[in-house]
């Protein structure tokens, strides 16, 4: 029998996630969405909209969250509000024994983050955080080629991210603020810090310098490629064409020591103006891999020492003769188990995700497995930002686990006072 889900949070990520549940649907009969939450019922009704074309059925709309909770008997909630809202969000939803899968990052400090965890356990709810990255398929064999030694062993990994100009992050206005983790460094940082980890393995220390370099940014239209997810959303914060001053930095140059040994260099920032680079690489003792944009379907590209071409696909596949996909992904990839490259567009890449997710969380439920990225994953994840972020304000080198641990945490300090954790 389907579990009763709602979705709260109907901008850009809630439709995508809805989306993601279409999907679902087309393979497995996990969830039915009963209900669906935002603050504006314009957002909200879009959603809905989607969702009733495609399945013939309308999810009921609620504009706040404990009517919600008051009038429906749910098993799970999907939560892609902004950041600020993920904590509390989840622990209403623990106190009422219902199972949460958020959107990236786990929460907006970690403390809120552990205070999650604490609830979750206490009421025996699982709690998945949405990490789509690592999921992609050609991340998956990336990482299997690594652990196979492709490319010898691991002695450090690039990851440059150098992009921006005036514009705010697709044009949304709680982007700009602290107190809503707004930061680039944050919000897509967790994803390549999540990548990282998950192919370096843990984090043992960081140094970092930080800034913001480009204060006065402009509340500017939607990148085109996002045009299709954002353009229904209500921004309640800035109007269309506002200078809008940032508060959390837009860039972190970091060095990383990983337990292991190996040296990563992690540099992010949207403050270049006039030009835009990217590195993303991880090198061995004896090649190199170059990452594959994530939800591209492009491969992997593995460079050894003395020879002059990348290895083929089939070359990759019989390094690892037995990697293969899980029964899930595979499902929403024609069934098949072992590919090398994928061919699809990003907005059916993207959905095929998150319903790999929505599986992962109903089979969690159901006792058959667990969550992939869980409250310590999910933590790992954000706490390599807050690491960097926390090293540029001190000027120190910061270990990995006094972040976890709360230990360090000057610089989160002024939004836990904030949202009183």
């Amino acid at each position: 029998m389907p579990k009763r889900l709602a979705l709260i949070g109907c901008g850009g990520m809630g439709l995508r996630h809805a989306l993601g549940y279409i999907e679902l649907r087309a393979q497995y009969k996990s969830f039915d969405l009963v209900a669906i939450c935002d603050r504006h019922e314009e957002a909200a009704n879009h959603v809905a909209d989607v969702v009733e074309r495609a399945t013939g059925d309308r999810p009921k709309i609620y504009l706040d969250y404990n009517e919600m909770f008051e009038s429906e008997s749910l098993d799970a909630i999907d939560i892609t509000t902004d950041t600020r809202m993920h904590h509390t969000l989840a622990i209403a939803a623990f106190e009422r024994g219902v199972h949460v899968l958020t959107e990236k990052p786990m929460g907006i400090t970690l403390a809120a983050c552990r205070a999650m965890e604490v609830a979750a356990v206490k009421a025996g709810c699982i709690l998945s955080i949405g990490e789509q990255y690592r999921r992609d398929p050609m991340n998956r064999l990336t990482r299997a080629l690594i652990t196979a030694g492709s490319i010898g062993t691991p002695t450090f990994a690039v990851k440059f991210s150098v992009g921006g100009g005036s514009d705010l992050m697709h044009g949304t206005g709680w982007r700009a603020l602290k107190n809503r983790a707004g930061s680039v460094i944050l919000e897509q940082g967790v994803h390549e810090s999540d990548l990282l980890q998950y192919f370096m393995g843990d984090v043992d220390t960081v140094f970092a310098r930080t800034g913001i370099l480009t204060k006065i940014r402009t509340m500017a239209g939607i990148n085109p490629n996002l045009a299709q997810f954002y353009d229904h959303r209500v921004e309640d914060q800035f109007a269309h064409g506002d200078q809008v001053e940032i508060d959390q930095e837009d860039s972190a140059f970091g060095v990383i020591g990983f337990t292991s040994g190996a040296t990563g260099q992690f540099t992010i920032t949207n403050a270049s103006h006039g030009y835009s680079a990217g590195m993303n690489t991880v090198h061995g003792t004896s090649g190199t891999i170059i990452l594959p944009p994530s939800r591209s379907g492009k491969p992997p590209n593995v460079l050894l020492e003395g020879r002059d071409d990348h290895l083929s696909g089939d070359e990759m596949l019989e390094i690892v003769p037995d990697w293969q996909l899980d029964d899930a992904t595979a499902a929403f990839w024609n069934g098949e188990t072992r590919i090398a490259s994928y061919d699809m567009p990003f907005e059916s890449s993207d959905r095929k995700l998150v319903a790999v997710e929505l599986k992962e969380l109903a089979d969690s439920i159901d006792g058959k497995i667990t969550p992939e990225v869980g409250p310590e994953v999910g933590m790992k994840g954000l706490a390599l930002p807050y690491a960097m972020l926390e090293s540029g304000l001190s000027g120190e080198v910061v270990s990995m686990a006094d972040v976890l641990n709360g230990k360090t945490d000057a610089y989160q300090s002024e939004i836990d006072d904030d949202i009183s954790v």
